[in-house]
């Protein structure tokens, strides 16, 4: 007996007043993120407050290009050692309309992600608070964004996770839902949406994991599909199977609750097992490395692909299918730089050594070609997405994961130290002594620490009586002390501008404790930056992006290196020699592999 399915009736939706729905996305969406300001606007509820909110927070709607993206031809990427790590589309290449698929599908979807999709107008005030509330209780049952929501985050705003973003986000869905109607929104998310293993689309997804098309799914395969969606690694039903079963029961359960189907079905279809088939091809590599070539594609002229967004997304991601008079677009090779091997062990050492989806520490590799800046490995200990409360960030860790440095940091002050530093109008050389004495007290002009304008330093061994060692020592010893004077000796600023010329694009404070790596500065960058001192002192800037080939053997773009001097040859060895030192004489002698 196919089990019951029960349509629930779709209200009639309200007029729609878009000024004012923006007003209140803006307390909504500030709610949901600092708890606090709901009193505060409670306490003080007269417009004007509402106005000033709005007025500093909301963009223009206007400045965004709206339109869905048309049905898309693949466009493929291929790493350096030739394996296809993925396909680029701005919706599945087996797109089905939303009359076509099953109820039961439909009714899974809007179970597991937003079951008063019909009901809200881009925004659901009751999912956003219930989530603010699961982080203030550590009781979370799932985020606070809508479809349409997820939309506007997938195909119209960049990554980067702020207040100003999480409002405009909320105001563009807003705007999404005046110019589309619902079944359009659903339609395009249930079809453009990554359901993992390389899987964009609700009907790519059920092929993917069970071979099957949309009307051959059981209520247990049905409630699966939209699971891996939060979150892809954390969910994904051939990875973490165990993590994909408990989330699909409760998908079940949501769709008894909402009267989908009878309980009998719901508890007939959890005592299934996943049923998952085996994988025939290689899982994809990164995904944060892929929506980086999405993103750098889209978001610049200097591939080729076109002058303006709707030229660049046509270029990439084709023609619709029922559109006679549009040509060419789709179709296209992009070369990245990544080697697939070296990207493996990387997420091998990364997975053993941090756990993932769990608090403690995170850890991140990314590796340069000295030679061209060609990246060859962007690992990230974190999964990527936007499911915080099983361990995901909405950002790559490798590429934008801005963490304290720390002694890292000492070749830059050493480098802007010899290039121009004098102490007594005497340049600083690797052979100069200082005082290497434990703590150092420096007196800044401004307040520098959270002491004031006092910043003390010590040494890894704590306190030490007053004594003089060279600077090359100090540098292998990585002597926090010593650093410390210099820099106070030379100028922070000084080292900021090295650190900048050398390769790191991240705004820095002209502080003193910046020598001790203070500041956070993503993991990519600093790689930029020692590759620079690898070279000699001559830079060349990371790339992923190798070649762009048309379908018709064309290459559209070809990455050309364009190294340039940045810092003497003599400099950078003798910044390079005193950090081999490090190994053979310094603090990491347990590093030593005779080479």
């Amino acid at each position: 007996m196919e089990p019951e399915i029960r349509t629930v009736e779709r209200s009639e939706r309200r007029r729609r007043r878009l000024p004012a729905l923006i007003g209140l996305a803006v307390i909504a969406v500030l709610g949901a993120t600092w708890i606090g300001l709901f009193g505060f606007l409670g306490a003080n509820s007269a417009f004007g407050t509402v106005e000033t909110v709005a007025d500093k927070y909301l963009c223009d709607t206007a400045a965004y290009d709206l339109e869905f993206p048309d049905l898309s031809s693949l466009s493929t990427v291929r790493t350096a050692d030739g394996v296809i790590l993925g396909e680029l589309t701005e919706r599945n290449s087996m797109p089905i309309t939303l009359a076509e698929t099953p109820e039961l599908v439909v009714a899974a979807l809007l179970s597991a992600e937003d079951k008063a999709f019909y009901e809200h107008e881009g925004i659901d005030f009751s999912a956003i608070g219930r989530a603010a509330i699961g982080k203030l209780t550590g009781n979370s049952s799932g985020g606070g964004s809508t479809i349409t929501q997820q939309v506007v985050k997938q195909n119209f705003l960049s990554d980067a996770y702020t207040i100003e973003r999480k409002i405009c986000e909320a105001a563009i869905a807003a705007e999404v839902e005046r110019r589309y109607t619902k079944d359009q929104i659903l339609e395009f998310w249930a079809n453009s949406v990554f359901f993992g293993s390389n899987a964009y689309g609700i009907r790519a997804a059920a092929h993917e994991y069970f071979g099957k098309d949309l009307d051959e799914l059981t209520i247990a395969e049905a409630a699966l599909l939209p699971v891996p969606i939060r979150n892809p690694t954390f969910y994904h039903p051939r990875f973490n199977p165990d993590n994909a079963l408990a989330a699909r029961n409760r998908t079940i359960d949501r769709m008894v609750a909402n009267g989908y189907i009878l309980p009998a079905d719901g508890e007939q279809a959890k005592s299934e097992p996943l049923g998952v088939i085996d994988q025939e091809r290689v899982d994809p590599l990164s995904p944060q490395v892929m929506i980086a070539v999405r993103q750098q594609l889209l978001k610049s002229s200097k591939y080729g692909l076109g002058d303006t967004p709707a030229e660049r997304k046509r270029a990439l991601f084709g023609c619709p299918a029922a559109v006679t008079d549009c040509d060419g677009g789709g179709g296209l090779t992009i070369d990245i730089t990544l080697d697939t091997d070296l990207q493996r062990e990387a997420d091998r050492i990364l997975r053993a050594w941090f756990q993932r989806g769990a608090e403690g520490p995170t850890g991140a590799i990314a590796s340069i070609d000295n030679r061209t800046g060609a990246i060859r490995v962007l690992a990230s200990g974190l999964d990527f997405g936007d499911d915080t409360e099983a361990g995901q960030r909405p950002y790559d860790l490798a590429a934008q994961g801005k963490r304290q440095v720390g002694s890292a940091f000492k070749p830059f002050t050493l480098a802007a130290a010899l290039e121009s530093g004098t102490r007594d109008g005497v340049p600083v050389t690797l052979g100069s002594y200082w005082d290497d004495s434990s703590p150092a007290i420096i007196e800044c002009e401004s307040t520098c620490s959270r002491e004031g304008n006092i910043w003390t330093v010590h040494n890894a061994g704590g306190s030490a009586p007053k004594g003089l060692r060279t600077l090359e020592s100090a540098t292998y010893n990585s002597v926090n002390t010593v650093y410390a004077r210099l820099v106070d000796t030379i100028g922070p600023e000084v080292v900021v501008e090295m650190a900048h010329r050398l390769g790191i694009t991240e705004p820095l404070l002209p502080l003193p404790s910046i020598t001790l790596g203070a500041q956070g500065v993503p993991p990519l960058q600093m790689a930029a930056a020692f590759s620079t001192l690898a070279n000699f002192g001559s830079r060349v800037d990371p790339y992923l992006i190798q070649r762009i080939t048309a379908a018709d053997g064309t290459v559209l773009y070809e990455h050309t290196t364009e190294p340039r001097q940045v810092l003497s040859d003599q400099i950078a060895a003798a910044v390079v020699g005193a950090m081999k030192k490090v190994v053979s004489n310094g603090t990491a002698r347990r590093a030593d592999i005779d080479r």
